[in-house]
């Protein structure tokens, strides 16, 4: 089956202040985890990065290039195909080009369902991929989860090292050495002026997979009862050298 993803998915997908972003994240994931090919078009890519560069900023816009948009399949606009949609946009230039391009789109390739918060979708008889229940003329996805992560990880909740440290509750030099060390630690989502960032999700299933406790939380533990001012002491020492 395919399914045409729109720039409102997009969108939603992106911005967790979205009134649609927690349907078009469970959307996402489960098209990820069924057999559906995921369709769009160059123009979608165009104007769904230049909509999130400047709603959301350089690194939404890494993660919708690096991380969204290569789990779907880009047609790219001929001058046939941009031809027949500025034609049909002269003649309804209430719906965008972009729109009509995709209509166009979705006719030749015999595609009936999209991932898509525009009602225009609709208006031409096309089905909106929802996230199961019912949604009128909706095409009902499952709602099981993926036994695996999705790519859902990799486009929500970005962390840098110093995010990672306080989250991880460990000293940014300790995540540092884990960087340097462990050759599995997770790879960043992008490198940025500011340096790296990664997926929350990513890097803490990492720390939790990791085999041996930290150093001295046993040794702290059985601490706890000589008193508080005995464990404040060994939690700070322990803080110091990065344990």
């Amino acid at each position: 089956m395919k399914v045409f993803v729109d720039t409102s998915a997009l969108l939603a997908v992106l911005d967790e202040d979205d009134r649609h972003h927690a349907e078009a994240a469970e959307i996402f994931r489960t098209l990820l985890a069924s057999a559906a090919e995921l369709v769009t078009h160059n123009y979608i890519e165009i104007e769904s990065l230049a909509l999130v560069r400047r709603r959301l900023g350089s690194t939404a816009a890494l993660v919708l290039t690096n991380g969204v948009l290569p789990t779907m399949h880009t047609m790219w606009v001929d001058e046939a195909l941009h031809r027949a949609a500025i034609a049909a946009h002269r003649g309804s230039a209430s719906v965008s080009l972009v729109d009509q391009v995709s209509f166009e789109v979705m006719r030749r390739e015999g595609i009936d369902t999209a991932f898509a918060f525009d009602a225009d979708f609709e208006v031409q008889g096309f089905r909106r991929a929802v996230a199961g229940g019912s949604a009128g003329q909706g095409s009902r996805l499952s709602e099981e989860r993926p036994p695996y992560p999705a790519d859902e990880d990799r486009i929500s909740d970005l962390v840098s090292v110093t995010e990672i440290a306080a989250r991880a509750d460990r000293p940014v030099n300790t995540i540092q050495s884990w960087r340097r060390r462990h050759s599995d630690f997770p790879a960043p989502v992008a490198s940025l002026a500011t340096g790296p960032v990664w997926t929350w999700p990513v890097v803490e299933r990492w720390i939790n997979s990791r085999a041996t406790p930290r150093r001295g939380a046993r040794f702290v533990n059985t601490l706890r009862a000589s008193g508080p001012a005995m464990t404040a002491s060994t939690e700070t020492i322990m803080a110091a050298r990065g344990d």
